[in-house]
């Protein structure tokens, strides 16, 4: 066990003692658009969510900056210094908002300066605290297409959110290279809805920014995440590009000759949870992301055109090995399979009910003979052709052939948690034919199976609006197989 990793389990559980937490900040730490600020302001929300063990406080002035060369940074206040004699286990810095106006006192003059004043402002935190663990949230989003805003307002915003993105990369570097300093994306902590003025959250926005880092200061993170290297090590060659916000790889699976892509969150959780996208890489990723904002790796290996076959199996066994022995991922991931990925996924789970935490079929495809087979489903004769090639079957013999549901009992027994998403309109790959049915059979196995239907929707679009429920159900499930 890493030294920082023991104070922060220290921190965290001891019985006796209570963490103290800082939250140095703008207008939006001092609750600004919320009723009640008080009350409402996402510090206060935090601290409730906490509980008793923690002691949370904010040190926090409206239209404040980082930079120290602005009249307005945080750093000359008197506040400040109250934070540092808070002497904080744990420190909240929620800046940079500010430091994207080229407005009154043209804060981004000095935007040079934000990595050297982001590090004079770890070293004054760990000189009151020498053990202080350091979360740098944000800058939080802005949102000029948040509607009934005036124009001025609108295009002042556009300018800034451009920056938004430099700043978070000086940020993640100092973050990259300090021990006991994380980095967080907050772009899916609130919307655009959740603002008063494209900025500033509302009592709603302030209560969903308070949920997003409470569970953010809860989980262990405690693992340098460099999948570059780990690559470079294997002696693999990848392609590194943006995925969202985060680093994204492609790379040729070891042994097998086929395509994989992981990205990285920008620190991993303890254990190096992952989820493993079967199909249809980067479509309606809002699941992926928020574990990527959570610690966990997103991973896919290319099983295009093979159904759930053998060969799948065999490519999956080999990305399986590499992300468990080369990258030192958890040896259980949870398992994602939308449409046609809901083949792969529960066949493989059949095959490995040991290697697998969890399973997340979103309108998933458990019965080829509704798809592509058209039997009481939409025909799709390419893919039904190609399916009959790889499992090398005939009509006659692909009519008999054991479906999903008659691989079931493995999985059941391993007691592995199953969440679907189900479409009640879908005619293409029809719930009670396929979801629904596996469903059924698994609870009457002994499994546990939770279902989220949506009454009114079709096959698109896959995924659950919002994702929390489902999240926390797969975040649940991979913790509990650990």
């Amino acid at each position: 066990m890493k030294r920082w990793m023991a104070i922060w389990l220290g921190l965290t559980l001891a019985a006796a003692g209570v963490t103290k937490v800082a939250v140095i900040g703008d207008s939006i730490s001092t609750g600004a658009g919320a009723e009640e600020p008080r009350q409402n302001g996402y510090p206060v929300r935090m601290g409730v969510l906490l509980g008793d063990s923690f002691q949370v406080e904010a040190f926090a002035l409206g239209g404040h900056t980082l930079v120290r060369k602005s009249r307005g940074s945080l750093m000359r206040k008197p506040i400040y210094q109250k934070a540092l004699e808070f002497a904080p286990d744990v420190a909240v810095i929620m800046l940079g908002t500010n430091d994207s106006n080229s407005g009154g006192g043209n804060h981004w003059q000095y935007e040079a300066d934000l990595e050297t004043d982001l590090m004079a402002m770890i070293s004054d935190l760990r000189q009151a605290n020498p053990d202080v663990l350091v979360h740098i949230a944000g800058p939080p989003p802005m949102y000029p297409e948040k509607s009934g805003l005036k124009p001025d307002r609108i295009a002042n915003l556009k300018e800034r959110h451009a920056r938004l993105a430099e700043i978070r990369r000086r940020f993640g570097v100092v973050a990259a290279r300090e021990p006991k300093v994380l980095i967080h994306d907050l772009a899916r902590a609130f919307g655009a809805e959740d603002t008063t003025d494209g900025v500033h959250p509302t009592t709603e926005g302030h209560a969903k920014l308070a949920t997003h880092l409470a569970e953010i200061l809860t989980i262990r993170f405690n693992e340098a995440c460099d999948v570059g290297k780990a690559l470079e090590d294997a002696g693999v060659k990848a392609k590194a590009s943006d995925f969202e916000g985060y680093v994204r790889h492609d790379f040729t699976v070891p042994g097998v000759s086929c395509g994989g892509i992981i990205v990285a969150p920008k620190q991993a959780a303890a254990g190096r949870p992952w989820i493993w996208r079967a199909r249809f890489f980067g479509h309606q990723p809002g699941l992926d992301l928020e574990l990527l904002d959570r610690g966990w790796h997103v991973a896919y290996c290319d099983v295009s055109n093979l159904y759930g076959s053998e060969q799948a199996m065999l490519r999956w066994d080999a990305m399986h090995g590499f992300m468990t022995r080369s990258l030192g991922c958890s040896p259980k991931p949870v398992l994602e399979g939308m449409s046609r990925g809901g083949l792969p996924i529960f066949n493989w789970a059949a095959r490995h009910p040991e290697r697998v935490s969890a399973i997340y079929g979103d309108n998933p495809v458990c019965d080829f003979r509704t798809w592509p087979g058209g039997t009481g489903g939409r025909r799709s004769q390419g893919d039904w052709t190609r399916l009959l090639k790889v499992y090398g079957l005939d009509e006659t013999a692909a009519a008999k052939h054991e479906q999903v549901v008659d691989r079931l009992e493995p999985v059941a027994k391993a007691r592995i948690p199953v969440a679907l998403v189900l479409g009640m309109k879908d005619d293409v790959v029809p719930p009670e034919r396929n979801g629904e049915a596996v469903a059924a059979r698994y609870e009457s196995l002994g499994g546990e199976v939770r279902v989220w239907k949506k009454p009114d929707a079709a096959h698109h679009p896959h995924g659950l609006h919002p994702p929390e429920e489902l999240r926390r159900f797969l975040i649940e499930a991979w913790k509990n197989a650990e």
